[in-house]
C-alpha cells in the first residue's frame, strides 16, 4: 500500500523516472498557475449568478407592482389621489404629509392613506424578499439610505388621433397638434394626454422633454377657443357652456410654474439623469420616461405599421408605469481575485470605498390602466 502511495506521489510531484531521473516540482508549478485561474472563474460565476438572480427578482417586483395598479378604481386609482401627497419631502411644503404618504406601516391603522401610488409601492416592497430596500434611514438597525433605491411610478392617459380626419378634431384645430416625433402628419397616432400626479409630472430643466402641459396636446388659442378648468375647447354658436355641448375638450390638469418631480417617487434619491449635471436647485427628481419616449414606445415603432388602414387600430387607453432602481453589491467582494468586479461595479457610486459601491439595477414595467382611459369628446353628444 505505501508503495502505491508513494508511487502516486510520485507521479503527481513530477515526471516518473527516465534512467533514473526525476523532474520534480513541474506539477506544484503547474498548480500553482492554474489556481488563481481557477478560483477567478469559480469567482465569477458566482458573481454572475449573483447579480442575474437579483436582477430578476427586481424585474418580478415591478411586474407585481404595475400589475397590481390595472385593478385599483375609486378612491384608490389615480384620478382621486391627494396631490399633497405627491412630492418627495425635499420638494414638498409639508414634509410630515409627504412622509405620510411613503410609510407603508400606516396604511392599514389609517385608510384615509390607502392610495393608489403608495398601496403599489408598498406591495412591491412586500414581494422582493429576500432582498433589501434601503430608500430611508433605520432608526432601528442604524442603516441609512444608500442614495440609490427608489420606486416611481406613472400614469398615463393616451389619445388616439387621426390629424387628417375631419371626424376627430376641427381642421383648424389640427395643425396645432403636438404630435408624436418621427410619424407623419396623415396618420394615426398615440399622444400623450394626461401624465399623473398632476402637480408632479414634468421637469421643466429637461431640454429633452417636451415644452408642453402633458394635459395639453393642441395649443389652438383662435376663435371659439375658451380657457377654464377644462381647456381648448370650442363651443357651438347659441349653445350653453356645459360638458355635452363643448365641441372638443382635453382632459382636467394643467401645470403652472417650474416642477421638478416627474411621476411619484418614493425615496427622492433617483436624479433624472440629463438634470445631474445643473446646479442643486434646478435637479429633477424621479421618472427617466419623458413624454416623447412614451408616445414612441406607444406608436410601436419597432412594428412595420406604415400605413393608416393598420394604424388606426392604435387604441386609446391608459397605462401605468412602474420603474425601479436598486443598488447590487457584489457577493464576494474581492477586487483582486474577481474577474467581473470593474464590470459590474460602479465606484462612483461611492468613490472611497469602491469596493462596496455596487452597481445599479435599474427596470420598468408598463400595463394597461383602464382607470385613466381617456373619454375625450369630439362633438356635441357623442
Amino acid at each position: 500500500m505505501r508503495r502505491v502511495l508513494h508511487k502516486i506521489l510520485q507521479i503527481l510531484d513530477g515526471t516518473p523516472a527516465v534512467y533514473g531521473n526525476y523532474s520534480r516540482g513541474q506539477s506544484v508549478v503547474e498548480l500553482a498557475l492554474v489556481t488563481p485561474l481557477l478560483i477567478i472563474l469559480l469567482m465569477g460565476l458566482a458573481e454572475i449568478g449573483w447579480f442575474a438572480n437579483n436582477y430578476l427578482i427586481i424585474l418580478e417586483t415591478t411586474r407585481v407592482g404595475a400589475r397590481y395598479g390595472t385593478i385599483q378604481t375609486g378612491d384608490t386609482s389615480p384620478l382621486k389621489w391627494p396631490n399633497e401627497g405627491s412630492l418627495i419631502p425635499t420638494l414638498s411644503a409639508d414634509q410630515t404629509v409627504s412622509l405620510s404618504y411613503r410609510n407603508c406601516a400606516t396604511l392599514e391603522s389609517q385608510p384615509s392613506y390607502r392610495r393608489f401610488y403608495n398601496l403599489i409601492v408598498c406591495r412591491m416592497l412586500e414581494s422582493m424578499s429576500p432582498l433589501e430596500f434601503r430608500g430611508f434611514d433605520d432608526p432601528i438597525s442604524g442603516e441609512t439610505r444608500n442614495g440609490v433605491d427608489d420606486i416611481i411610478v406613472s400614469a398615463f392617459a393616451l389619445q388616439t388621433v387621426d390629424p387628417s380626419s375631419s371626424s376627430q378634431i376641427p381642421s383648424f384645430m389640427r395643425s396645432q397638434l403636438s404630435l408624436a416625433a418621427g410619424y407623419p402628419a396623415n396618420q394615426q397616432q398615440v399622444l400623450v394626454i394626461g401624465r399623473y400626479p398632476t402637480n408632479a409630472n414634468e421637469c421643466t430643466f429637461d431640454t429633452t422633454e417636451k415644452n408642453r402641459d402633458p394635459f395639453n396636446y393642441i395649443n389652438y388659442t383662435g376663435s371659439g377657443y375658451t380657457a377654464s378648468n377644462l381647456r381648448n375647447y370650442l363651443l357651438p354658436s347659441g349653445l350653453a357652456d356645459t360638458e355635452e355641448n363643448r365641441l372638443y375638450y382635453e382632459l382636467i390638469g394643467y401645470d403652472a410654474g417650474d416642477e421638478r418631480q416627474r411621476g411619484y417617487s418614493f425615496t427622492g434619491q433617483h436624479v433624472i439623469g440629463v438634470t445631474r449635471s445643473l446646479p442643486a436647485g434646478q435637479q429633477c427628481y424621479g421618472s427617466e420616461w419623458t413624454m416623447d419616449e412614451v408616445e414612441q414606445l406607444m406608436n410601436l415603432s419597432n412594428f412595420s405599421m406604415t400605413n393608416q388602414s393598420q394604424r388606426s387600430a392604435l387604441p386609446s387607453q391608459g397605462i401605468v408605469l412602474v420603474e425601479m432602481y436598486w443598488r447590487h453589491s457584489l457577493l464576494l467582494r474581492n477586487p483582486v481575485f474577481n474577474p467581473v468586479f470593474t464590470i459590474i461595479n460602479d465606484p462612483s457610486l461611492d468613490p472611497s470605498n469602491p469596493n462596496d459601491a455596487g452597481s445599479v439595477i435599474s427596470v420598468w414595467a408598463a400595463f394597461p390602466l383602464p382607470s385613466v382611459e381617456p373619454r375625450i369628446k369630439y362633438a356635441p353628444g357623442s
